[in-house]
């Protein structure tokens, strides 16, 4: 669990950043537009950038206090830091790339050790190479391996996907996840792509121009007006952890139960990551406007998810309705203001999510 308590301003010409938070989550998504102030502070966090006022400590040691005039120098605020461009050293191949970080260990003793985060990373095959013989999502590991051998008490990683293609981006996504599982180091990850982020946690932290607009569980903020167009305007979706329970071979289908609840999904078996099978853990992504809602279950019809639960909350804004449904798992639902009225959907109601297999992605 991190530990962070940032309460700071930055002038910087025109624009200012001001915020005064608490950030408890293992992963934290710094979520917004451009120009909202992600850079600046991570940046402030690292101590790259001196805050005007404030105060920040990481797990109950403060590192800056502009009143007390203390400014804990960036190399010794242990603190990994991952840029939106690799930063690694030309001169140095991939190995001495890699020791680079070993040198700077902070002793938080996470038992991390070279051979473990080559692994991890699977980058046994680039370690004699030069930097510029590796590509841009080589690069982005190695960088990603180089923080980790500092066994940082926290991980700062900016825009680490912006540089690399999809596939890219979704196996960098999986080598983040498997290092907050193995090595339970607390993150914050700023993204200007929301599903990137809600794959790896649903805790975001919301900034605009400089001003937090949420702190919290995405199912909170997603219905909160001040919220909502930033939210909406990136991409909604759902994420949930589940593993894989059986496969229905005569059908080409895969049952897909949740860790938590009693929440079955069934999905295309060929949506599967290659190698998984019963009891590994997946990802499962569905767009809530690929799901419809029915006030009572449906009979003679070709769609095989229909997921009973109850509206727990509701939000409508430009022809636009969102609903929460709890079904054990909450489901974030999207439809027209106009179907909402016609159904008279309110909160408290059950209903049935209906969607379609081919519309469940796996991660």
């Amino acid at each position: 669990m991190c530990n962070l308590k940032v309460d700071i301003k930055v002038q910087r010409d025109s624009f200012a950043l001001e915020l005064n938070e608490c950030l408890t989550a293992q992963v934290t998504g710094v979520f917004g537009p451009s120009g909202s102030g992600k850079s600046t502070l991570l940046n402030a966090i690292a101590g790259l950038q001196k805050p005007q006022s404030g105060f920040i400590s990481l797990n109950g040691r403060v590192i800056t206090d502009t009143a007390a005039n203390r400014i804990c120098p960036p190399h010794k605020r242990k603190i990994g830091y991952v840029f939106q461009e690799s930063r690694l050293f030309p001169h140095l191949n991939v190995r001495k790339n890699l020791l680079f970080g070993v040198k700077l260990k902070s002793g938080y003793g996470r038992g991390i050790n070279f051979d473990d985060v080559v692994n991890v990373l699977d980058i046994s095959q680039l370690l004699d190479k030069n930097i510029n013989e590796c590509s841009g999502g080589e690069q982005q590991r190695i960088a990603i391996g180089r923080a980790l051998l500092t066994e940082p008490g926290l991980l700062l990683l900016d825009e680490p996907f912006s540089a690399v293609d999809y596939q890219l981006r979704k196996q960098i996504l999986l080598y983040i996840k498997q290092i907050s599982q193995n090595w339970q180091i607390p993150m914050l990850v700023v993204s200007h792509d929301l599903s990137d982020l809600l794959i790896l946690t649903q805790s975001l932290l919301v900034l605009k121009e400089g001003k937090v607009e949420g702190n919290g569980v995405f199912h909170d903020l997603v219905v909160k007006e001040s919220c909502f167009d930033l939210i909406h305007r990136s991409g909604l979706l759902n994420v949930f952890r589940m593993n894989v329970s059986r496969f229905m071979k005569n059908s080409n289908l895969v049952t897909l139960k949740s860790y938590t609840h009693n929440f079955f999904i069934q999905a295309l078996s060929q949506s599967l990551p290659a190698g998984k099978g019963v009891d590994d853990e997946v990802q499962v992504l569905v767009k809530p406007d690929d799901i419809a809602v029915s006030l009572k279950p449906v009979t003679g019809i070709s769609i095989r998810n229909q997921i009973k639960g109850v509206i727990e909350d509701m939000f409508e804004k430009d022809g636009y309705s969102l609903c929460m449904v709890n079904s054990g798992e909450k489901i974030l639902v999207e439809i027209t203001e106009a179907s909402r009225q016609k159904m008279n959907l309110l909160p408290g109601q059950t209903v049935y999510c209906f969607f379609k297999s081919v519309s469940v992605k796996i991660f």
